[in-house]
């Protein structure tokens, strides 16, 4: 409840993302594993995660989660002003015509990327969730194959001013998916990330450094044993959230 103090204030960003997430009724995001990776003739293929990466589309891949954030019910769909959408995500002047074309086109891109779909309610904009892999299938509740996304990425942070959607950059929250994947102490080879899961070595390289600066990500050397390696062992990077 406002207090009388600030009763009657416009809602400010935080106040947006909050009730987002508080309408959800869940403390986390349920997504498909195939979000990060599939998988096709018996070998790993990138998942949509990767086009969001190449794209540099940061905008709308925290839109994309927040989707997946609200829509929690059937029939899996939301309608919110563009003006809401933008305010969440800390928009300039989230009610002008420019927050509101750039909120319109990060939602294309995630249409065009077989994710949602999108028609009309009322005058607002309906999205309606699609399978997490992209293939434009209905989309339904994971009851297998899915990792937990919490709400912590748009509740917490180092600070109240800052949480972790404002902070992270793409290479971070591509990482950070990628790590609520994995269980603890999980390798992540960056010379194998094109093939595992379409984002380039650079993109993990700076992903995990950034999350390890945010104390999100701690890492070890694991020492294994590589017969054909000059002194008969390597070393391996693992991680842990």
């Amino acid at each position: 409840m406002p207090t009388e103090a600030n009763s009657g204030q416009p809602a400010s960003v935080h106040d947006t993302v909050d009730a987002i997430a508080s309408s959800a009724g869940r403390d986390f995001i349920p997504v498909r594993k195939t979000f990060l990776q599939g998988k096709a003739g018996g070998r790993s293929t990138p998942g949509p995660l990767a086009e969001f990466v190449t794209a540099g589309d940061r905008t709308g891949l925290r839109l994309y989660l927040l989707a997946l954030t609200k829509a929690s019910t059937p029939p899996w769909d939301v309608a919110l002003h563009s003006a809401v959408w933008a305010r969440a995500l800390g928009l300039e002047d989230p009610t002008s015509k420019t927050a509101r074309s750039r909120i319109s086109k990060a939602w294309s891109r995630v249409v065009d990327r077989g994710l949602v779909d999108r028609g009309r309610r009322n005058r607002l904009a309906q999205l309606t969730l699609l399978c997490e892999d992209g293939s434009g299938k209905d989309y339904s509740r994971p009851s297998s194959h899915f990792f937990k996304v919490p709400h912590d990425l748009w509740t917490g942070g180092h600070s109240e001013e800052e949480r972790w959607y404002e902070i992270l950059s793409l290479a971070e929250l591509a990482v950070l998916l990628i790590a609520l994947n994995n269980a603890d102490d999980f390798p992540l080879p960056a010379e194998r990330a094109p093939n595992y899961y379409g984002i380039s070595a650079d993109t993990v390289v700076r992903g995990t450094h950034g999350l390890r600066q945010h104390s999100l990500l701690v890492w070890r050397r694991k020492r294994i044993t590589a017969p054909l390696a000059p002194e008969g062992f390597s070393f391996e990077n693992r991680y842990t959230l």
